[in-house]
């Protein structure tokens, strides 16, 4: 007789590698799109349901900085996950715009998570050094 924790291993093992595979297949992606300066497409990723991935789109559109970059970012750092808010803190502070700051600055008296709050705190002060 089959060990039932086999019959239920093995679909969740191949759902693991199936969501491993695309994870890298969409870092791979971003990179690309981020080299060719794409953030149109790159901010489609912002939706995901993988965080590695919405966290690697952050990064993308922070080093690309156009306007629609520094919109999608500062919109996600309203997201529901704390992870997401510090990361969207992080590169809205690397972005260094007056925008940045003042959407920073906003966000700061809302935000009711000390984990953001710290980051948002030192993406102001990253800002305050390169300006």
């Amino acid at each position: 007789m089959d060990d039932p924790e086999t019959i239920f291993t093995a679909p969740a093992l191949a759902e693991r590698k199936r969501r491993v595979f695309m994870e890298q297949h969409d870092l791979s992606k971003i990179q690309k799109l981020q080299e060719k300066g794409k953030s149109d497409k790159i901010i489609k990723y912002l939706s995901s349901s993988d965080d590695t991935v919405v966290v690697a789109a952050l990064e993308a559109l922070s080093r690309i900085k156009d306007e629609d970059s520094v919109n999608s970012i500062a919109h996600m750092i309203d997201n529901p996950d704390t992870k997401i808010r510090v990361e969207a803190a992080k590169a809205l502070g690397s972005i260094g715009t007056e925008y940045a700051k003042t959407y920073l600055l906003h966000r700061l008296n809302a935000e009711q998570d000390e984990t953001v709050k710290t980051a948002i705190k030192e993406a102001l002060h990253t800002l305050a050094e390169h300006h």
